[in-house]
């Protein structure tokens, strides 16, 4: 009888030990490395120094919106785009399974080989692009879209919609094929319209997919970094530098210690954002 008492304690301990020893402990390292001055072979107490030099670092004005921006850009397009996709493909079509595994692929493919190549599609002169562009009359539409500075941000975001919305796809599809179909029935046998059964079944009952997809891109887009360096480096000049651009030159210069107050500052944010939106829809979830 103690050892079935226990039971659910053993099973849970190897999760807790895991949470522990690549959360907790490296959270609390890095924290702890946010108040030094560390060059890697010696640290001394630095208090809030690094944290200031963070805040009064030029580049964080430029960093810390593009940043915003790229986080709210993303996250509207990859569940938009991401819940349209899942409508179409939850209804009866024979190329079902193909075109789940098309918008999927993209999720798969390196993000570094993802920029790499919308570097070349997306080049000023010679980028298939702007040729269609002018292939097709609209040359005038063309645009140097990762070398200014005024679209480049929205350029990359673009890019990272494409990459991630099959993914959000495939949240909503199962949260829409979890939707039992009685309800639709009593929905109909009520007089119920396609309108007004997406808007009264569908909707409240895809709140907690909705929810998940949400979140996770939004963390996604706040912790960006890869896109922005395998594109623009940060660039033309600082225009697209991001949070974690700062960390990482950071890091790139032997500022171990102001990069680990940046590191911080960002997993706030991250957090702050992810726990009040989570909240904030989690109100909204109708039980299934």
């Amino acid at each position: 009888m103690i050892i079935k008492k226990r039971y659910p304690y053993w099973m849970a301990a190897p999760g807790v030990l895991f949470f522990i020893l690549f959360f907790i402990v490296p959270t609390l390292i890095g924290l702890f490395y946010s108040f030094q001055y560390w060059d890697m072979f010696s640290y001394r107490f630095a208090g809030f120094d690094n944290y200031v030099s963070i805040f009064t670092n030029p580049n964080v004005k430029v960093a810390l919106p593009n940043t915003l921006i790229f986080a709210a850009v993303t996250t509207i397009g990859k569940v938009g785009i991401g819940f349209a996709l899942a409508l179409y493909i939850n209804q009866k079509l024979i190329t079902k399974q193909f075109l789940r595994v098309s918008f999927f692929l993209p999720a798969i493919i390196s993000t570094i080989a993802v920029g790499i190549m919308f570097t070349s599609i997306l080049h000023p002169t010679v980028g298939l692009l702007n040729q269609i562009l002018d292939g097709i009359g609209l040359g005038n539409l063309k645009q140097g879209w990762l070398i200014d500075g005024d679209i480049a941000i929205y350029s990359i975001s673009m890019i990272e919609i494409w990459k991630w919305a099959g993914f959000t796809m495939i949240i909503f599809l199962a949260g829409l094929q979890s939707i039992s179909k009685t309800y639709y029935e009593a929905a109909k046998i009520d007089g119920a319209n396609a309108f007004q059964r997406f808007f009264n079944v569908t909707l409240p009952l895809i709140m907690p997919a909705f929810n998940n997809a949400f979140v996770l891109s939004l963390i996604g887009g706040l912790k960006v970094f890869d896109i922005v360096q395998s594109t623009t480096q940060g660039g033309p000049g600082n225009q697209t530098m991001v949070l974690n651009t700062i960390i990482y030159k950071s890091f790139g210069k032997g500022y171990y210690g102001e990069a680990s107050a940046a590191n911080a500052i960002l997993s706030i944010l991250v957090g702050v954002f992810a726990i009040t939106c989570y909240k904030l829809f989690q109100k909204r979830e109708v039980e299934l």
